[in-house]
């Protein structure tokens, strides 16, 4: 495991380098840590071209030293400089020498890892905060991928969280030739050196020109079944919520969207609902509990993997409640 630093790039025009340094040169470390009303949640990048813009993160995350397993998702926030607001994504644990599972889409710009946080097997919800003094600094450049590395994450007293940031190579490749790439280079996220150059300045280029259009989907990503999901909820009595927890579940959409497309690697013509009985938690902030209850899909793995998806996410609620949850699955 290294430790950050600067890597050598010689690949990409000594311009492209030049921004990388501007971006992390300039008054970063002299913004104050300004307060913010909300927290957007980004979009899973499926492989469309990015808009000039645009560019994207992926990080590595494993636990240790924990009593239990953990098996849930590390939620992480970034603070943007130049917009001046706050994003959200989640990310699963995989092997540190294993492609990233989940890349994130954001624009292009300056960041500040603001806050880290889990539920543990014991359902207690632990954080990380970023220090004041010293502001952890991200980059994303347009039209590139952005590696923040491996973060190994320990328990650290009755709720909190340690957290080793060590970056890593970049292990994301792409099957298809360089030329149908839409991602200029990969960097590391906090030196803004090249790690891999995929499309190069021909994908800067071509952001600028032709590639406006997030919806468009670029050669090396193939896309075979429209794949159709609905869901609701009902809290009973506690229904006042059932707006803001319809709008945590939507913000983890495409996680639980892969259960079912995985699952239909196994059976190409599974689809109906599942419904679920839900318990929310107050103290967690989350659903500490999940069962299905009923429906005509009657894959065990695929309701096991929408079961663990649904108690990662953050609920926003002042009280316990008991819910019922629907899915409707099909596929075209």
């Amino acid at each position: 495991m290294t430790s950050f630093g600067s890597l050598a790039s010689t690949i990409l025009p000594r311009t492209s380098i030049l921004v990388c340094s501007i971006f992390m040169s300039s008054f970063f470390l002299l913004m104050p840590l300004a307060s913010y009303a909300g927290v957007l949640a980004i979009k899973e990048w499926k492989g469309e071209y990015f808009k000039e813009k645009e560019g994207a993160v992926f990080v590595k995350t494993v636990t240790v030293d924990f009593p239990k397993a953990v098996t849930g998702k590390v939620q992480i926030v970034l603070y943007g400089i130049i917009q001046q607001q706050s994003y959200m994504f989640s990310n699963a644990q995989v092997d540190p020498s294993a492609p990233p599972r989940e890349i994130w889409k954001l624009p292009s710009g300056k960041y500040r890892v603001d806050k880290i946080e889990l539920t543990d097997a014991a359902g207690v919800k632990r954080l990380w905060t970023s220090n004041p003094k010293a502001p952890l600094a991200v980059l994303v450049p347009r039209v590139m991928l952005s590696n923040l590395g491996l973060w190994t994450i320990r328990p650290a007293g009755a709720n909190g969280l340690n957290v080793k940031l060590a970056m890593v190579p970049n292990s994301y490749t792409e099957k298809a030739a360089a030329k149908d790439s839409s991602v200029a280079a990969v960097v590391n996220g906090f030196t803004g050196s090249i790690q891999k150059v995929i499309g190069g300045k021909k994908v800067l280029e071509g952001a600028e020109k032709q590639y406006s259009d997030e919806n468009t989907i670029r050669a090396t990503a193939t896309f075979t079944r429209q794949i159709e999901m609905f869901y609701r909820i009902d809290l009973f009595k506690h229904n006042k919520y059932a707006k803001d927890v319809m709008q945590a579940i939507a913000a983890f959409d495409a996680p639980i969207r892969r259960c079912y497309t995985t699952a239909l690697e196994s059976n190409g013509s599974l689809k109906g609902d599942l419904v679920f009985q839900v318990i929310a938690s107050a103290k967690t902030g989350s659903i500490r509990q999940a069962r299905k209850s009923r429906g005509a899909i009657n894959d065990g793995t695929m309701t096991d993997c929408v079961i663990a998806e649904l108690e990662q996410i953050p609920m926003p609620v002042d009280e316990n409640m008991i819910g019922e949850l629907s899915f409707t699955f099909g596929a075209k």
